[in-house]
């Protein structure tokens, strides 16, 4: 079952390098991977929210999700389970970034990308759009750039989505609770 899986895995990222390489493709994969490194476009995003005025919620959520994202990915998860990345294993690839040194799974860039654009798009809708959007891009480029095999990416996406959504439902219960405990204190 697991080497079909990676079967299916390496076909795929070979499939992305021997039709898709091209030029500009691999500057735009470069740029959507960097902005992805640490969280860093989610963090940007929360601090604008933050600065908006009527984000404020929402930044605090999208800051919690990015937590639980460095909590389950970096210091369980990939620990757990141990997965080589797909350059380590292949001598006719190599990454097209500086290769990283932690394990394929899950992916953090994905995890965290989908975990706060599901937070932006629960509070924001039409803002959360452009943010999934461009949680997509960060993921789909982790693959092209050979770092990733797509059941990372796929298992990161929904575990992401699950604690976005979860982060918000916690969030929305606290608050509502406080809110309505105030309310009655009146």
């Amino acid at each position: 079952m697991l080497t079909k899986i990676q079967s299916i895995d390496y076909r795929f990222i070979d499939w992305i390098q021997t039709h898709l390489r091209h030029p500009i493709m691999d500057a735009l994969m470069r740029f959507m991977s960097l902005i992805g490194n640490c969280g860093a476009i989610w963090v940007l995003a929360a601090l604008a929210l933050l600065l908006s005025g009527t984000g404020r919620h929402a930044a605090f959520c999208v800051m919690c999700a990015l937590a639980a994202n460095v909590v389950l990915v970096n210091l369980f998860l990939k620990r757990v389970a141990r997965r080589p990345r797909p350059f380590t294993t292949r001598d006719d690839r190599d990454p097209l970034i500086l290769p990283p040194t932690d394990f394929s799974f899950p992916s953090g860039h994905t995890f965290s990308s989908f975990a706060a654009s599901t937070v932006i798009y629960m509070f924001f809708p039409q803002m959360g759009i452009a943010a999934l959007a461009i949680a997509f891009l960060i993921s789909f480029s982790r693959l092209y750039l050979y770092v990733h095999f797509v059941t990372d990416v796929l298992i990161s996406t929904v575990l992401g989505v699950g604690t976005g959504y979860l982060v918000c439902r916690i969030y929305f219960g606290i608050f509502l609770d406080v809110v309505a405990e105030s309310a009655s204190l009146l």
